[in-house]
């Protein structure tokens, strides 16, 4: 897969259009959070006043899969808990959840969820620091299909049914038609958005760990996840295709067959809540 610069995958989006509009008062965090003195209470009720928004935030942050013993009962204490790339990272989940929903896109959401469970089903295991973000990083790992699918509907059909002619991937069939791919899309959003490295890598190499320079671990994870969860199929991304998994990638994550099952049979019984939250 080609490496494109953000100046290549700007350019090629510019071309085909807008790209959705995010909420106002998501686009007036992104803005907050760049502000080194902004308070966990300013941002809480920033949120709380979009009630939609924030019922949404809290729902995923009280999620079983994330097992904090107590209640999590406002946005600021989310905030505190879990850490403000989390909680921005899941307003961000929850808008496009929004998008999805409108789009009729269960099927992705409930993937995307998927790989958001065994993402940190996999970090806990690893004892990474902050799973929590890796939980986030599998929510929007797809996100540029969102962008795809939502924006751009006739391209979208044009490579799920050419992906679903022969052999080509689906990512390879964007590669032909785009010149990028749903991840180069889903790196843009993230920089736009200035998610930190450790979402943006996993967002833009899911497909390609080993072109991550930062968010090694993670971005290995979230690809390692990806593939487990498509293999049981939990939700369509929008394929049939299992992708090719990365050696490196699962060499790092150094599992045996004992650790792998332990693994997949805790994600699947969380699958089975992934009902609640759609």
């Amino acid at each position: 897969m080609n490496k494109l610069s953000e100046t290549d995958i700007r350019n090629r989006i510019e071309k085909l259009g807008d790209l959705p509009t995010l909420p106002h008062v998501v686009q007036k965090l992104t803005a907050m959070i760049g502000r080194p003195s902004v308070s966990t209470e300013e941002i809480g009720s920033l949120i709380e006043k979009d009630q939609v928004l924030s019922a949404k935030v809290l729902r995923l942050a009280n999620s079983p899969f994330y097992g904090f013993p107590s209640r999590i009962a406002s946005v600021a204490h989310a905030v505190i808990i879990l850490g403000l790339n989390v909680v921005k990272g899941l307003t961000l989940c929850a808008s496009a959840f929004g998008i999805m929903k409108e789009a009729g896109m269960d099927q992705l959401w409930r993937h995307s969820l998927g790989v958001a469970i065994t993402s940190h089903i996999l970090g806990v295991r690893l004892q990474v620091k902050n799973p929590e973000e890796l939980f986030v990083a599998g929510l929007l790992h797809d996100i540029g299909k969102v962008v795809l699918y939502v924006k751009w509907a006739d391209v979208a059909e044009s490579i799920k049914t050419a992906s679903q002619k022969g052999d080509p991937s689906m990512i390879e069939v964007e590669q032909e038609l785009l010149s990028l791919t749903h991840a180069d899309i889903g790196g843009y959003l993230a920089n736009a958005w200035h998610l930190p490295v450790t979402l943006r890598e996993p967002i833009m190499y899911h497909h390609a760990p080993t072109l991550a320079q930062e968010a090694v671990l993670q971005t290995a994870i979230v690809h390692v996840a990806d593939i487990l969860v498509k293999g049981l199929a939990c939700g369509n991304p929008g394929d049939d295709q299992v992708p090719p998994l990365s050696k490196q990638a699962w060499d790092m994550l150094g599992l045996d067959e004992a650790a792998l099952a332990e693994c997949i049979t805790k994600a699947s019984a969380e699958f089975d809540m992934i009902d609640d939250y759609l």
